[in-house]
């Protein structure tokens, strides 16, 4: 009777702690209450500077930051909502593109209507046709675009701004 309980105690002990582990298919949910430290954000564009173009990744020609980092959206984002639904533990993946005015250039994109939400930093995040952009902390240098597809819910955007979402890179 004792081994049965002390297998069960295990048992609840892990299945505890595995909702709080994230991996590197975070899709942007979280694990419970465990707390987070403060949310990263990309270095803001200075005003004048272009904070998305078009850039070479892994992927093929996706939108990109003024540091050449692949951009993503995320399908749990409500389109023109103002506010990003990643939170806690999908920042520490995810993390915002930001900008230092409410009104940054672009270059090289169609038609895209570029502005702002208030990011947790009190920089302005870039939203692109209404959905919030982020970088992925595993792309670790200009070009990468390991995001593409995670947990099928994270999309590389096109010129116009459309979310990308085969997995061949074109």
């Amino acid at each position: 009777m004792r081994r049965t309980w002390v297998l069960a105690a295990i048992a609840a002990a892990g299945l505890t702690f595995s909702g709080c582990a994230t991996d590197a298919t975070d899709s942007g949910t979280t694990g419970g209450d465990a707390p987070v430290s403060p949310t990263p954000t990309s270095p803001p564009a200075l005003p004048g500077e272009p904070v998305l173009t078009m850039g070479a990744t892994t992927f093929g020609e996706v939108m990109v930051e003024d540091g050449g980092m692949t951009v993503y959206v995320y399908d749990m984002d409500e389109v023109g909502s103002g506010a990003s639904s990643c939170d806690d533990t999908c920042l520490q993946s995810w993390i915002p593109v930001t900008s230092v005015i409410e009104n940054p250039a672009v270059e090289g994109l169609q038609d895209v209507v570029i502005d702002t939400i208030p990011a947790a930093d009190g920089t302005h995040q870039l939203t692109v046709n209404g959905r919030p952009v982020y970088r992925y902390m595993d792309d670790t240098v200009p070009g990468d675009a390991l995001g593409q597809a995670v947990g099928d819910v994270w999309w590389t955007l096109d010129s116009a701004g459309n979310p990308i979402t085969t997995t061949d890179g074109e």
